[in-house]
C-alpha cells in the first residue's frame, strides 16, 4: 500500500470520528453511536482492500504444471524482479527446491540482495520454487540416492519439461542456478553432476553429504570433472567432508557458528550467494566501456555461460566518470547501457549531465595510476616512518603515520590513521621536481592524490592532499583541499 493509500485512510478515519464526535455532543442514541463507531474501525480496511482491487502489489505468481514425467500436477511458485518490466531485460532463474518453506525467505534475501544498496551484491534473478508433493521419492536421502527410481524422473521433470517451459514464459538469459537445502541440496548437487551445462551454478544448504562415504566420494569425483562449474556448500551440520576446493577453486564450502540443520537456511541462503556471486561486481567502480566488456567476457569465459554486464556497472561507472568530467567515457558508457538495456530514467538524466561538461577531465588521476614505481636513488631520501597531521578544513584533523619501504622488490606506503586503520598506497613515485606522489583509489571512485615535499634538512615533508574523480553528494560543503605535515622519525 502506497503512501497516497494510507493518506487517505487517515483522512476517512478523521472524518468519520469528527461525525461521531458531533452526534455524541447531539445526544443521539447508542445504537446508532455504535453503528458509527463499528463504522470507524471497518472502514479504512474495506478502503485498503478497494485500493488493492486496483494496485498490484503481488510479486510472484503461483500456478500449476503437469508433468508428463511424474504424471501429476506439480505447484510452481515464481517470483520476478523489478526490472523484469523492461523491454531489453534477461535475468538468471533460480530453480529452488522446498519452495513452500524457503520460497519467501529467498525471495526476501534476493531482494535486499538487489536493492538495500547502492550497488547490489548479486544479479537481479527470476526465482522458480517447486512445491513438494513426494520429497524421499523426488529427493531421497544419501543412504537411498542410487536405489531411488524417482531421482532421475524429477531430474527429467526439471531438466526436460520445467525448464524448456521457463525458458519460454519468461525473459531468461540462460544463466540457471539450482538452491536446496538438506535432501533438496544433495539433489542439486546431483544435478550439476549430470547435467553441468543446464545447471552450472548450485548453492548447497547444509547437504548431507558426509552421511554416505560412498555417495559422497562419487559426487567428488563427478564434480571435480566440472571445473567450470560454481559451486558453493553451505554447512551448519552437515556437509562435505573432503576438501572440495582442492581441486576446483570455483568450488567452496563455508560454515556457519550457533545454527542448527533447520535454522541455517536463512542465513545460509544470503552467505552462499554472496560468495556464488563474489565476482559480480569489478572492484573498481570507475572504469571504461572496455574494461568493462573485457571483465564479464572473461567470466563468461571462466564458467562456460553468457555473463551479461549488469546496467548498474554501466551507470555507476558512468557517474563516475561525469564527476571526472569525462565527458567521452560518460557518453560511451551510457550509449551502451541504452542498447543492452533501453533507456531509463536514470540513463536519461546522466546522459544530460554528460552532455552539459564543459570542462577536461583531470589526468592527474590517469597519470598517477600509470605512473612507474620510483627507482632507489629518487625514495631514498623517503624511506622510512614518519608520523603526522592531515588538516581537513571542513572535517575532523587525523593523526597519521606511515612508512615506505620495499615490498617484494616494489616500494609502498603503509599508512596508519589514527592509531586504527591500515592502508597501502595504491600508487608512489618522485615526479620531476623532486617531489613524492601518493594516494590510494576510493571505493566509490576517484583517487586520494598527495603530493609532498622535504624541507631543506630532510626531516620533514609538506604538502597538500587532494580528491580527484569524487562525485560528492550537493548537500555537501564545497571540498577544500587538505594540508599536512609529517616529521621522521
Amino acid at each position: 500500500m502506497g503512501n497516497t493509500c494510507f493518506l487517505e485512510v487517515i483522512e476517512m478515519g478523521i472524518l468519520i470520528f469528527s461525525g461521531l464526535m458531533l452526534l455524541l455532543l447531539m445526544n443521539l442514541n447508542r445504537y446508532l453511536i455504535m453503528r458509527l463507531f463499528y463504522m470507524i474501525l471497518i472502514l479504512p480496511f474495506l478502503a485498503i482492500g478497494q485500493k488493492n482491487e486496483t494496485t498490484k502489489i503481488e510479486i510472484w505468481e503461483r500456478f500449476n504444471f503437469f508433468s508428463k514425467t511424474l504424471n501429476e500436477e506439480r505447484e510452481i511458485l515464481t517470483y520476478s524482479p523489478k526490472s523484469a518490466e523492461k523491454q531489453n531485460a534477461h535475468f538468471p532463474v533460480i530453480y529452488l527446491f522446498d519452495a513452500e518453506s524457503l520460497f519467501q525467505p529467498l525471495v526476501g534475501t534476493l531482494s535486499f540482495m538487489n536493492y538495500s544498496s547502492s550497488l547490489p551484491q548479486m544479479p537481479e534473478a527470476y526465482i522458480v520454487g517447486i512445491v513438494n508433493k513426494n520429497r524421499s521419492r523426488d529427493m531421497p536421502t544419501p543412504q537411498e540416492f542410487y536405489q531411488a527410481q524417482g531421482v532421475q524422473q524429477f531430474n527429467d521433470f526439471i531438466s526436460k519439461e520445467l525448464q524448456p517451459f521457463i525458458a519460454k514464459k519468461l525473459r531468461t538469459n540462460g544463466l540457471n542456478i539450482a538452491v536446496g537445502h538438506s535432501q533438496g541440496a544433495l539433489f542439486a548437487t546431483y544435478l550439476l553432476t549430470q547435467n553441468p551445462a543446464q545447471f552450472p551454478f548450485v548453492l548447497a544448504l547444509d547437504a548431507p553429504m558426509s552421511v554416505s562415504k560412498t555417495l559422497e566420494t562419487d559426487f567428488f569425483k563427478k564434480l571435480s570433472d566440472n571445473c567450470a562449474s560454481k559451486y558453493v556448500s553451505v554447512k551448519a551440520i552437515y556437509g562435505w567432508e573432503a576438501e572440495i576446493q582442492s581441486k576446483c577453486e570455483n568450488h567452496r564450502q563455508i560454515s556457519l557458528l550457533n545454527e542448527s540443520h533447520e535454522t541455517m537456511p536463512l542465513k545460509g541462503m544470503y552467505e552462499g550467494l554472496k560468495l556464488l556471486f563474489e565476482d559480480y561486481l569489478p572492484k573498481d567502480k570507475d572504469l571504461s566501456m572496455e574494461t568493462i566488456k573485457a571483465y564479464y567476457e572473461g567470466l563468461s569465459s571462466k564458467y562456460h555461460i553468457t555473463y551479461p554486464i549488469p546496467a548498474i556497472v554501466l551507470l555507476e561507472s558512468a557517474k563516475q566518470h561525469i564527476g571526472q568530467s569525462d565527458k567521452k567515457t560518460a557518453i560511451d558508457l551510457l550509449t551502451e547501457h541504452d542498447k543492452l538495456m533501453g533507456e531509463t530514467v536514470r540513463s536519461k538524466q546522466l546522459k544530460k549531465e554528460a552532455n552539459a561538461i564543459t570542462t577536461s577531465p583531470d589526468r592527474r588521476m590517469t597519470d598517477a595510476l600509470n605512473h612507474r614505481g620510483p627507482t632507489a636513488a629518487e625514495i631514498a631520501p623517503f624511506l622510512g616512518v614518519w608520523s603526522g597531521k592531515l588538516k581537513v578544513p571542513n572535517g575532523e584533523d587525523l593523526l597519521i603515520d606511515f612508512e615506505i619501504k620495499q615490498i617484494n622488490n616494489k616500494y609502498v606506503m603503509q599508512s596508519t590513521i589514527m592509531n586504527s586503520f591500515k592502508i597501502n598506497s595504491d600508487f608512489l613515485f618522485v615526479n620531476q621536481k623532486k617531489q613524492l606522489v601518493w594516494g590510494r583509489k576510493h571505493d566509490g571512485g576517484g583517487i586520494y592524490y598527495s603530493i609532498g615535499e622535504l624541507t631543506t634538512n630532510g626531516q620533514k615533508i609538506n604538502g597538500t592532499e587532494d580528491l580527484i574523480g569524487f562525485v560528492f553528494p550537493k548537500e555537501m560543503p564545497k571540498f577544500i583541499v587538505n594540508t599536512f605535515e609529517f616529521i621522521k622519525k
